[in-house]
């Protein structure tokens, strides 16, 4: 057993040298790190340990490697928890409630802390994101969609960090699983109810209106909140429909 822990140091060693490189290069997305080979020679590590590095980043949808070309950076947009956790559990073994919470929970705590700090800018800037919206196809929750960049960008005006870097792949993770169908949803929203929801939360956060959060958040989830009692759920609010029979 003892003689596994230094291999274990030299591959956490090496991936915070991976770590520090990249913050030193300023590098970003889609950019291309150096071969294995040189990492092992320069950090005076075997092929295996870099390896172990590299297999681990893989893992967490940090890096996409290429055969042939070679491992390049991925953006948190990209990632998503799917390969972690069949890893660990068998995804069959969670349960819908589970799932749905994670969700709602990111989702409610993303957009009430949007309604305390978005500036008039970030509220213009998720305005401007509508229209697209309307015209996408509400099945597309791919790389360059408005719905995916929509929520980027109000995990950006949440203005945590960490909920910024657990947001992105936990969304990919519900959208998978959403669009494999093991969500239970009766099914996909049209356009136009697309457009409604985002509108709905635009409006709360630039009026910093918390009283309808949870029922924005049901309504955007296909009211499966309230079917699995996530919050636990109390009757939409007559105001909230006088709202939503507005639009």
């Amino acid at each position: 057993m003892s003689s596994r822990f230094p291999r274990t140091n030299l591959t956490h060693e090496c991936l915070q040298s991976i770590r520090s490189y990249i913050a030193e290069h300023h590098l970003r997305p889609g950019d291309k790190l150096p071969p294995l080979q040189e990492w092992s020679k320069d950090l005076g590590v075997s092929m295996v340990v870099v390896r172990e590095a590299f297999t681990t980043l893989r893992a967490l949808g940090l890096v996409h490697i290429k055969q042939g070309s070679g491992v390049f950076l991925r953006g948190l947009e990209d990632t998503n928890f799917i390969d972690i956790l069949a890893f660990t559990y068998s995804l069959d073994g969670f349960t819908q409630q589970e799932i749905i919470e994670a969700r709602a929970m990111l989702e409610l705590t993303t957009l009430e802390l949007c309604i305390a700090r978005a500036t008039a800018q970030d509220v213009a800037e998720l305005e401007k994101l509508l229209p697209g919206i309307a015209a996408a196809d509400p099945k597309d929750s791919g790389d360059l969609s408005v719905h995916k960049l929509f929520h980027m960008m109000m995990l950006c005006i949440s203005g945590n960090r960490l909920l910024q870097g657990i947001g992105m792949p936990l969304l990919n993770t519900y959208w998978i699983l959403g669009n494999s169908g093991s969500l239970g949803a009766s099914g996909p929203m049209t356009a136009q109810e697309m457009l409604a929801d985002h509108t709905l939360y635009v409006r709360a956060i630039q009026d910093r209106d918390v009283t309808h959060t949870r029922e924005l958040v049901d309504q955007h989830l296909l009211h499966l909140c309230s079917k699995y009692g996530i919050f636990p759920f109390a009757a939409p609010s007559k105001d909230l429909a006088r709202i939503l029979g507005n639009l």
